[in-house]
């Protein structure tokens, strides 16, 4: 009678062992991960501190009497806002290391629309941007930017109009971006000379964006006027 063997299983000739140490890795996850924690902890106390200052001022501008003293101290808390909403960003996302601009340009644009439109007028103010992301310091100078030339097209442009527009724009133009805020408003005053007649908004614009932007800043009449704002994305 013929009888099947079974199959020898296979013989072990040796083991393989991989050993990984992970714990210098963990430890170094673990202190960036500490870090970013009181980064963004960092950020969210400039914030609220900015906010407290920027309260403070409102109170001491309904305290004053003088128009012009009002005006200016209501100017700085817009400017102080300004920034306060990119350390907010910062304080969400600093592990990004860079901000949407777009993002920044939408808050920065509601609180100007909340704080500097008399709702009893039908003035406009409307954005269209796209995704545009730069470093905090490059997003911090644009949105002081778009604050002070809003804030002029409204004060300046629609101060004798009871309805119009005003109108935010931000592209992408691949290695630039083009910052373009452009009004329906009374126009520039006949023979305005960027150089010498710029208040003090427009001086801060023109200083930010050539200085520290490296970038252009041109004043165009066309019925009423547009601003336009040109730099270089950093390397």
């Amino acid at each position: 009678r013929l009888r099947l063997r079974k199959p020898r299983p296979p013989r072990l000739e040796g083991v393989f062992i991989l050993v990984h140490d992970e714990t210098e890795e963990l430890a170094t996850r673990r202190e960036l991960e500490s870090r970013m924690a009181m980064l963004r902890e960092v950020h969210h106390r400039v914030k609220n501190n900015l906010q407290v200052i920027a309260s403070i001022m409102r109170m001491q501008a309904r305290r004053v009497s003088g128009d012009e003293a009002r005006a200016v101290l209501e100017e700085s808390v817009n400017r102080i806002q300004s920034v306060a909403v990119v350390h907010e960003f910062l304080s969400r996302n600093a592990h990004q290391g860079a901000i949407n601009l777009q993002e920044v340009s939408r808050r920065v644009v509601n609180q100007i629309r909340e704080g500097l439109i008399d709702p009893t007028k039908r003035i406009r103010l409307e954005i269209e941007a796209a995704d545009i992301w730069l470093p905090a310091e490059s997003a911090t100078r644009c949105a002081l930017v778009i604050n002070e030339l809003v804030q002029n097209a409204i004060e300046h442009g629609m101060a004798q109009r009871d309805e119009g527009r005003v109108e935010v724009k931000l592209a992408d133009d691949g290695e630039t971006v083009t910052l373009t805020v452009e009004d329906n408003g009374d126009g520039l005053p006949e023979g305005f000379d960027l150089q010498r007649d710029a208040n003090l908004g427009l001086q801060i614009v023109q200083s930010m964006v050539e200085r520290d932007l490296r970038g252009s800043f041109v004043l165009v009449q066309n019925g009423g006027t547009r601003a336009v704002v040109q730099f270089s994305k950093p390397v």
